[in-house]
């Protein structure tokens, strides 16, 4: 039976506080976001009994955890700054199971500086899509030996943008250690938003064996090309 969760990150509170509230709610699962007011889960602090903690607490409160966030910029064009991100998201893989879900979720980045939400030219070169697949392959490879499993979600202004960069994707990185996150609305633009059914539905012929965690959030034009 599918779950209806939510983003721990929408709680500001202490841990307790965010899972009372949540189950208050009603949901049955959540996305955990390591950001509450009295534990540190910054990188390099993580250990197995904050891992724990988090987990027990939210599972006495009848609310597993599904997935942990992950979100960062995994091409970042600055290289220090690309292994600084990349050493706290493989800290979150290590400890994934710990936190109680095999699944660690991040999209696959820009090489814009400004925003991790902005798009780049190289995101969609041949030269950009094949340092991206590096590093999916190597991250995907880290949560297989950790057992957990490495979930690419996709973005329009990321490198991995559309349904058929997904699906190239997971044929070039055929891993038991990476499968996809799901999030429609993600794939959406000026030029397909008036599609929606076939684009969905494209992903779900294409993709569906990939599929571990689903979002779901509505979408609209809002000016331009942004949606």
């Amino acid at each position: 039976m599918m779950q209806a969760g939510i983003f721990t990150g929408y709680f500001p509170y202490e841990l307790e506080e965010v899972a009372r509230r949540i189950r208050a709610l009603d949901f049955n699962t959540v996305q955990l976001d390591l950001h509450f007011k009295d534990i540190d889960l910054s990188a390099g602090q993580i250990t197995r009994d904050k891992a724990r903690r988090v987990r027990d607490t939210f599972r006495d409160h009848n609310l597993p955890v599904c997935c942990v966030s992950g979100y960062t910029n995994i091409v970042h064009p600055d290289r220090a700054e690309r292994e600084r991100r990349l050493a706290y998201l493989k800290e979150l893989i290590r400890n994934a199971r710990d936190f109680g879900s095999p699944y660690v979720i991040s999209e696959t980045g820009t090489y814009n500086t400004e925003s991790d939400w902005v798009h780049h030219p190289k995101n969609k070169t041949e030269e950009g899509f094949e340092e991206c697949r590096k590093v999916i392959s190597d991250l995907a490879q880290t949560a297989y030996d950790h057992g957990a499993v490495f979930l690419l979600e996709t973005y329009v202004n990321n490198v991995v943008g559309s349904v058929e960069e997904t699906v190239r994707m997971f044929a070039q990185v055929d891993h038991p250690g990476l499968d996809l996150l799901m999030d429609p609305t993600n794939y959406f633009e000026a030029h397909n938003i008036d599609r929606m059914d076939q684009v969905l539905n494209q992903v779900f012929d294409t993709l569906t064996d990939k599929i571990e965690i689903a979002h779901a959030k509505d979408v609209k034009r809002s000016g331009g090309d942004k949606t």
